[in-house]
């Protein structure tokens, strides 16, 4: 009997990332969740790594496939948020921090995946970006930037996948319904906030073979 196919979560201990751990498990895949510094494989083995580290997120993925592969599935669910600060406010270092969480782990992520895929010519990656990424606003210089730096990384990593057969793609989401959200914006008209739910089973539609035809797009959600 074939093994179910493999998927990495990154940020699988986070709201959205559990979210889509739950359904992508629901669909039938093997689950490599990332969290914090960790992957984890079921009992099967934790590895270290550190997303701000190329190398060590190359070994991880790598493992990963070798222990549980061929890895089918990526989703990057690993983000931060800064906002507020005008541009006589905001410093170096906010800027350097989010262009590192944002922009720099994804294409870590991107080249681990790459790494593991290319040789094996399938696989799919999805990567969650932010409507922000489409234009900057006041306040949120450097949050804006930072994701467009994302999306940009997401677009030319689609572009060169296509040769090899593997498919990329972002979501740009709006406000999501979490207990932070909630909390900092306790006046705000949930109406229109997407649910943990809906936005996982976009993922995993993204990811699954269901999405064949779709590679190089980054949806408004």
């Amino acid at each position: 009997m074939p093994r179910p196919s493999l998927a990495i979560v990154t940020g699988a201990n986070g709201n959205l990332g559990s979210a889509v751990v739950a359904r992508l498990t629901a669909a039938g895949y093997r689950v490599a969740r990332v969290e914090r510094n960790v992957m984890h494989l079921a009992e099967e083995f934790d590895c270290e790594l550190d997303l701000r580290d190329r190398a060590s997120v190359t070994r991880a993925f790598s493992e990963a496939a070798r222990r549980a592969g061929p890895l089918h599935a990526v989703v990057h669910t690993v983000g931060a948020f800064r906002g507020g600060a005008g541009l006589l406010e905001t410093d170096d270092a906010d800027y350097a921090e989010l262009f590192q969480v944002n922009a720099m782990t994804s294409l870590h992520v991107l080249q681990a995946a790459f790494a593991v895929m290319q040789p094996q010519r399938e696989g799919s990656i999805a990567v969650v970006c932010s409507r922000d990424a489409n234009g900057g606003t006041a306040g949120h210089a450097a949050y804006a930037a930072s994701k467009a730096a994302q999306l940009r990384i997401v677009e030319s990593a689609a572009a060169e996948a296509r040769s090899f057969g593997v498919r990329v793609n972002a979501i740009l989401p709006g406000t999501m319904d979490t207990p932070q959200n909630r909390a900092a914006l306790p006046d705000a008209d949930r109406s229109t906030w997407l649910s943990l739910r809906d936005v996982a089973e976009v993922l995993t539609y993204l990811v699954s073979p269901a999405a064949a035809a779709v590679s190089g797009q980054a949806l408004v959600l």
